[in-house]
């Protein structure tokens, strides 16, 4: 499909063809690009979002079009700056000028051809405020326009189709209105710039749909072209077409259901612990179909990663998941449809040291319960939003489950019990943990000691507790012994017992199997996983609670987390096989949304000719080619698993670095001639190198304490620093590495990569390592994720730091012909390019993508030719995706 401007009916012009500033460039803008723009809180007035098209496009924020002789005379001005010649109109555009000259059949006097009045400028509001302003309406100037001087060489050659730019035509009735002055008053008195600043080269490219517009950049006012934007990337840099796996690790902690929803909570990540995100899957359908739910922050904004949710339950007033924060505190989620789900931070009445362990419905809210320091608590709720923390609880150790009916809670947990053992001829009495049953008819606040008995051959624990078709409901392991001496024989199955309110119980059925490893079920029936054959577990169900059944098996490798029952008896089983997450007769992978591939783009290296990006996919090394930056294909080099962290091109082709896979990784190094065809290539033991460069003396690697060199990427000699370079350069006929030692920063010197030598840094900087380096001749810049960077202007030898301004802190850096350009995060989770001639003054480019909605970082940027790459992240709360961002080298 493609999208189509508002002038869909003409032939469209290129940014050389068409006037900076002009009519169709204003309306794009305003009305073909605006509205979609992807990075825009969706709470913008469409006036406020068409300002911040203009703002980014570097256009004056003016009320209508100038008057028409003025407009034509810069369009035909603009045109002869960039292409040395006047523009002749499309045959459809010819045809629509012709038809817009007669009088247009509209009220307003704009359509009367009355040029307007020029108003003072106002404040424009502050995008993201809660109050809106409509475009204010202003009368046209009832005296005639005062006509313009006849331009030199009006009677040359030529002339006469420049008289004919400058007749006077009526304003078009469909041009765009803005609030503020109009361009043409915004721009009297500002002299010309001496070149045109038309260009596809500093063309906006955003995304709207899919389709990306590319809008011509004109005069401006503003300190610069316009910039391109940074786009999601997850389809230019296509993941591992024969992985048999995504290579992330996924989880489903637990499922419930109400009737015919089901809800399965869990997480997905790349296996480092703080990363990943929940996920939330939802049915309406009794599990026929199921969907990703939406996550959000309290605020609206984007849920954070790192939150592990562990427990969902469903009640009158709505769903609510609790869960773990990566700090340890316990985080809620609230949904009215199973569908859209809130993260709150339930704040102190909450502990990091609690360990809660159930949530259930009750007749006026939530209860949930749990312990700390061996002591029981329990908390309720009306909403799941706000909690009361009920401590002080008499006899009990702790919880670990809990079921409800109406205001009556049935919980399961532990007490402290003093037994008397005979040790000799003396008696010894200890205090032995045991397992019991407390009841509440109090929506938690108060408990009260129940007892299940040990009666028709059962034994040990109550595993699982619920509230069934027979009521509150629980099982226990079983056993029956016949025969004496070889005889004699033991069965074993289970045993159902169940109770209308949780105060007296009984037995009430047999089911055969044993090895009770999960049991759960809803009012719709119950069911039993228990120990099979050949490590496998077989399924056992009941709808009544008295007749039980055979419902087929889970494979052994399932470890499982959660049972239930919705409307119709269907089953719903949760649970994690190997590294995917596990829900029963599902294959999650024909889920849209619900698996993502593992895709990360790590470092780029650029040459005039070729770019290079390496990283990982699916769980494994990757390498992506790129003959102009924009469109990617995937290098060709054998399968290693692991991951490449940096590629660096130099005299004896290009190399990658990275790690493999597994408990203890090593390292990992492929070399290539050409950027296409790669090889693996043999490296020496020791730990995984995270950066190379290539310089006079060969190639250089850094690792964990040690830095190796080779001439010609076949042998290579190491060599140990004191601490841990992560980044490398090389920088006026010597290698520089940046890193740190403990907490401090470092930078170490060599002449041949062979002898390091550890830089004297100025003192008082900022805690925490450096993380990257760029040289341009002598000038080195050093960033770390703390602190200014440091600039040497000697090779390396001296240092001072240099602040960014600002909420800024680096995450990359490249030199270019002109000095440095940096990318840096913000505390609001958006992303910043800025460029330098020194390294020492820094200025922010206004690069559109990197704001909005989740968190953006640029975290790999290179110079290719005329061009600067950069690639990072765009992370939301259910995952992340690749982004790439592309501009001619600033100057």
């Amino acid at each position: 499909m493609t999208a189509r401007t508002p002038e869909q009916d003409e032939a469209r012009r290129t940014s050389e063809q068409e006037a900076g500033g002009s009519r169709q460039v204003r309306r794009r803008l305003t009305f073909g690009v605006a509205g979609d723009l992807a990075d825009m809180p969706a709470t913008l007035s469409p006036w406020q979002r068409a300002y911040e098209a203009w703002r980014a496009a570097g256009l004056k924020w003016g009320h209508g079009a100038p008057p028409r002789e003025q407009r034509t005379a810069e369009a035909a001005e603009t045109a002869e700056t960039a292409a040395g010649a006047p523009e002749k109109p499309a045959p459809k555009k010819a045809a629509r000028q012709k038809a817009a000259a007669k009088p247009a059949p509209e009220k307003s006097k704009l359509a009367k051809g009355k040029p307007e009045k020029a108003e003072p400028e106002k404040a424009t509001p502050e995008i993201g405020k809660a109050e809106e302003t409509e475009p204010e309406k202003s009368k046209p100037e009832k005296s005639k326009p005062e006509k313009a001087a006849p331009p030199k060489g009006a009677g040359k050659k030529g002339g006469g189709k420049k008289q004919a730019a400058r007749k006077k035509a009526a304003p078009d009735p469909a041009d765009v209105l803005v609030a503020g002055p109009g361009l043409a008053a915004a721009r009297k008195g500002t002299p010309r710039r001496l070149r045109s600043r038309l260009a596809v080269a500093a063309g906006l490219a955003v995304l709207a749909g899919g389709a990306v517009f590319t809008v011509a950049q004109g005069e401006s006012d503003s300190d610069g072209p316009g910039v391109p934007a940074a786009v999601a990337a997850d389809a230019l840099f296509p993941p591992d077409p024969a992985a048999e796996t995504d290579g992330l690790v996924q989880d489903l902690a637990a499922v419930t259901a109400a009737g015919g929803t089901l809800v399965a909570v869990g997480t997905e990540g790349d296996g480092v612990p703080g990363r990943e995100r929940s996920r939330f899957l939802f049915s309406v359908d009794a599990g026929r179909t199921w969907s990703p739910a939406r996550l959000r922050a309290a605020g609206g904004t984007t849920a954070p990663a790192g939150d592990s949710p562990e427990m969902v339950t469903a009640g009158d007033r709505g769903w609510v998941a609790l869960g773990r924060s990566p700090g340890g505190g316990t985080v809620a989620w609230t949904s009215d449809n199973a569908q859209t789900w809130t993260r709150h931070d339930l704040g102190a009445v909450f502990k990091p040291s609690d360990d809660v362990r159930g949530v259930a419905r009750t007749a006026t809210g939530f209860a949930a319960v749990g312990g700390v320091d061996d002591r029981a608590v329990a908390w309720i709720s009306p909403d799941g939003i706000r909690w009361q923390r009920i401590e002080g609880i008499e006899g009990i150790s702790g919880f670990d489950r809990v079921a409800s009916s109406g205001s009556v809670l049935v919980g399961h947990g532990t007490y402290a019990r003093k037994v008397t053992v005979k040790r000799g001829r003396r008696k010894v009495t200890r205090t032995v943990p045991a397992y019991g049953v407390w009841r509440s008819t109090d929506g938690g606040r108060t408990w009260a000691r129940v007892n299940i008995p040990q009666s028709h051959g059962s034994y040990g624990p109550t595993k699982g507790l619920t509230f069934g078709p027979g009521g509150f409901a629980t099982v226990r392991e079983g056993r029956h012994t016949t025969g004496r001496g070889d005889k004699r024989r033991t069965r074993r199955f289970g045993l159902l017992f169940t109770s209308a309110d949780g105060r007296e119980w009984r037995a009430v059925s047999r089911f055969p199997g044993a090895g009770i490893k999960r049991f759960g079920g809803t009012p719709d029936g119950l069911a039993v996983l228990a120990h099979g054959a050949e490590g496998t577990s077989r399924i056992l169900r009941t709808d009544d609670g008295r007749t039980w059944k055979a419902a087929g098996t889970v494979p052994g490798p399932v470890e499982s987390s959660g049972l239930t029952v919705a409307a119709g008896g269907a089953l719903a089983i949760s649970g994690s096989q190997g590294d995917d997450a596990y829900l029963h007769g599902v294959d999650l992978r024909t889920v849209p949304g619900a698996v993502r591939p593992e895709l990360a783009v790590r470092s780029l290296a650029g040459t005039p000719g070729r770019s290079v990006a390496v990283g990982s996919s699916n769980g494994a090394a990757a390498v992506w080619t790129s003959t102009d930056g924009q469109a990617w294909q995937r290098g060709r080099f054998p399968g290693a698993g692991g991951a490449l962290s940096d590629v660096v091109e130099g005299a004896a082709g290009w190399l990658a670095v990275g790690r493999t896979s597994g408990d203890s990784p090593g390292p990992l190094a492929m070399t290539s001639r050409d950027g296409v065809v790669w090889e693996k290539a043999a490296f020496p033991a020791g730990p995984p190198p995270v950066a190379a460069a290539a310089g006079p003396a060969g190639y250089v690697a850094a690792a964990a304490g040690t830095i190796w060199r080779s001439a010609d990427l076949r042998a290579w000699r190491r060599t140990g620093v004191d601490g841990t370079p992560a980044d490398v350069t090389a920088a006026a006929g010597k290698y520089v590495a940046v890193g740190g030692k403990g907490r401090a920063p470092a930078v170490w010197t060599s002449p041949d990569g062979a002898k390091w030598t550890a830089a004297e840094l100025p003192g008082g900087l900022a805690g925490g390592p450096l993380t990257g380096v760029a040289a341009r001749g002598g000038v080195l810049v050093a960033t770390g994720s703390d602190g200014a960077p440091l600039v040497s202007a000697d090779g390396g030898t001296t240092w001072t730091a240099h602040g960014l301004g600002g909420d800024l802190n680096a995450t990359a850096i490249t030199a270019t012909p002109h000095g440095f350009v940096l990318a840096a995060s913000t505390s609001r989770g958006d992303a910043a390019v800025l460029t330098s001639a020194d390294g020492a003054t820094w200025r922010r480019l206004p690069v559109p993508g990197l704001a909005g909605a989740g968190e953006r970082r640029l975290t790999a940027l290179t110079t290719a030719g005329t061009s600067v790459l950069a690639t990072g992240t765009t992370a939301d709360a259910h995952g992340e995706r690749p982004l790439l961002w592309k501009a001619p080298v600033p100057e």
